[in-house]
Order: C-alpha cells, then sequence, then structure tokens
C-alpha cells in the first residue's frame, strides 16, 4: 500500500493526540472521523484536513462506505466493543483506547473477532513502549527478583485530577471510575513487568469518596464536574493473589487528601525494584546494596502509533498481544465483583483461549 488510511470514531482529545502522531508520518493519510455529535466531528476534521465528504455521526456509514486500512477507536469506554469490532469484521485493523472495554466478556468478543477476521487489534497502551516498563521487565526475566512474593501497583494518584465530562464518570457513557481509567494502566505496568503471572483470586474496595460533595471542587483541581451525577467510584483499592502465592496490592485515586499513594515496587527473594526513578536494591558481596538505572527517555505515544502503522505495513502481529489486556479486563471485573460484595475474595475465572497466554 502507498499510505494506510485510517479513520478515526470519536473525536474527543485523545483522538487529536492520536492525529497529532500520524500526521507526522509521511506513508499515513487520516481521511475520515466519525463522532455522534455532529459539531465535534467537524471540528476534527477542520483540524486534520478531512474533507467534508468524510465526515459522518454513524460510523457504520463511514466504515461502510470509506475506503480503510485503519481505525482508531476513541469513544468513552462503554462503546469501544462495538465499533472495534465492526471495523475487524470488515477486514479493517483497529488500534482501540485503553481500556480495552468496559467489562471482560466485551473485550473476549472483540478479541474473537480480530481472530476471526485476521486483522490487528492493539489497545492503546502507550505504556508498554516505556522505557522504565521495559528496564524493569527484563530485570524480572533475568531473574533480579528471584521469586516475586510481594509488590505494590499505582500511577501515585491523584490528589484532584477528576475528569470533568461525563462521559468518564456517569455509568452509562464510562461503565466504571477511576480503576478503568487509570487502574488499568497500574495493572498492565504490573502483570506485564512480572510476565503475566498466573492470578489465583481477587479482593477490592472502591470509593466515592470526594467526588458527589461540591466541596472537593477546589482550585488546583482540573475543574467541575458534575457532582449529582457522578455514579462511578474517585478511589479503587485491591489484593491481587498470584497461584505462587506472592500478593500483589493495586490503589488508584482521581481525589483524595493526600500528595500521592507512593511508588510502585516489587519485592523477591534475591532482589526488589522500585520505579519512578527504575531504583535496583539487592545484596552484593555481603553487603545491601542500591543502584538507580540510568533510563534514556523516549516518546511512548510516537512508539505506540508507530508500531501499530508498521505492524499493518509489515504484514506482523498486533505490537501488544490482546489476550493480554483480556486477561487484564477480567481483573477488573473481578475487582468490580469482590467491591460490589464487600470486598469477599473472587475466584479468577478464565476462558481457554485467555489460559493459553498463561502457559506460552
Amino acid at each position: 500500500m502507498d499510505k494506510v488510511k485510517i479513520g478515526v470514531i470519536g473525536a474527543g482529545g485523545i483522538a487529536n493526540f492520536h492525529a497529532k502522531y500520524y500526521k507526522e508520518m509521511p506513508n499515513v493519510e487520516i481521511i475520515s472521523v466519525a463522532d455522534i455529535v455532529g459539531e465535534k466531528a467537524v471540528n476534527f476534521a477542520k483540524s486534520w484536513n478531512i474533507p467534508p465528504k468524510n465526515i459522518f455521526t454513524d460510523y457504520r456509514e463511514m466504515l461502510d462506505n470509506v475506503d480503510l486500512d485503519a481505525v482508531i477507536v476513541a469513544t468513552p469506554h462503554r462503546y469501544h466493543a462495538e465499533p472495534t469490532i465492526y471495523a475487524l469484521k470488515r477486514g479493517i485493523h483497529v488500534m482501540v483506547e485503553k481500556p480495552m472495554a468496559s467489562n471482560a466478556n466485551e473485550a473476549l468478543e472483540m478479541y474473537r473477532a480480530a481472530l476471526a477476521s485476521d486483522k490487528i487489534l492493539m489497545v492503546g497502551f502507550q505504556n508498554r513502549f516505556d522505557n522504565q516498563i521495559i528496564a524493569a521487565k527484563k530485570l524480572v526475566k533475568n531473574g533480579v527478583l528471584g521469586d516475586f512474593y510481594y509488590g505494590e501497583t499505582t500511577l501515585g494518584g491523584r490528589r484532584r485530577g477528576v475528569p470533568t465530562a461525563q462521559t468518564f464518570y456517569t455509568k452509562e457513557m464510562a461503565g466504571g471510575g477511576v480503576l478503568l481509567d487509570l487502574g488499568c494502566y497500574a495493572i498492565d505496568n504490573a502483570m506485564n513487568i512480572l510476565g503475566f503471572p498466573k492470578v489465583e483470586s481477587v479482593s477490592g474496595h472502591a470509593f466515592t469518596a470526594l467526588c458527589r460533595n461540591k466541596d472537593s471542587i477546589v482550585e488546583g483541581s482540573w475543574g467541575a464536574w458534575n457532582v449529582s451525577k457522578f455514579e462511578v467510584e474517585d478511589f479503587i483499592t485491591s489484593k491481587i493473589v498470584l497461584e505462587n502465592g506472592g500478593v500483589l496490592i493495586l490503589k488508584e485515586s482521581w481525589a483524595m487528601h493526600c500528595d500521592t499513594l507512593g511508588r510502585p515496587f516489587f519485592l523477591g527473594t534475591k532482589g526488589g525494584f522500585k520505579l519512578n526513578p527504575l531504583e535496583v536494591y539487592r545484596d552484593e558481596h555481603g553487603y545491601m546494596a542500591a543502584a538507580t538505572l540510568n533510563i534514556p527517555s523516549r516518546d511512548s505515544w510516537r512508539d505506540k502509533t508507530g508500531r501499530f502503522i508498521e505492524a499493518i505495513t509489515k504484514n506482523l502481529p498486533s505490537p501488544i498481544d490482546p489476550r493480554e489486556i483480556v486477561y487484564e479486563q477480567f481483573i477488573i471485573d473481578a475487582i468490580y465483583e469482590s467491591a460490589g460484595n464487600g470486598g469477599k475474595e473472587v475466584k479468577l475465572t478464565l476462558p481457554d483461549e485467555i489460559m493459553g497466554l498463561l502457559s506460552k
């Protein structure tokens, strides 16, 4: 193909982020956009020089009438699955923004559609291309930890970083709150670093602690949200127990009375490390040693978008195995199930095609 022709479904802020990177690539054209809010689609088209004939309010109409190689699905979380499956069934590669879906069953159907179509399904976790995460994964693979037994994973938590758009905090549009929005990153970082160990059970607690109180909208926050329509959790914590007995604690926040939830860390029988920055702790020659790794920075968004296009043009598999993200969606579902039952432990059950991931 001369150029990869891309369409965009959902013309919000994240879609513009995608467009910025694709516009830098000489072998890519953004040629169409669909958004149920016509004005947003028109404004997006003007920003990225999309012809008026290729502006749609129905993604089905776009996918049925425009010759596309790939689409970017950047709709609210609850509406990731349907356009993804529709596109894949029409032989179109898909980059869908995180989280993969609002629940595991939707994510599984998306994966199955990708298998049936033999097209790329990539979930947009740019953290996979973060050099620090890549380095930490290498440490584990090379045995620096030894046997993992305890860790905590978080993005650090936001003191008052609540999304102001209702698409993030109404159940109809989002499907969930900070767990789906930020917790998915924290889970992905930990599972990827540890090599996707088998999870035995999950328990969790979800809180809507601040965001239904108008007094929580203060100077220094991201702006005002509608407290009367806030329907999801603003704080999440979870205990994830691995088959080998190791324990992983997840914690994430949109709003809290604290500056940070701390740094992620991972402990093993031979060593340990923290992230942000990547610091390694171990015993050397009878002494306790510590080292901060010098990790070169890189633009993980450029890698995310670039690797997607490379996979399309070179007929490569998805740069991120979608089974891994389906697995994480089952973990997220189990956290929500536990939280809805007072923190009761939930045994994790996976479908056969995802169980295959754990034996690779």
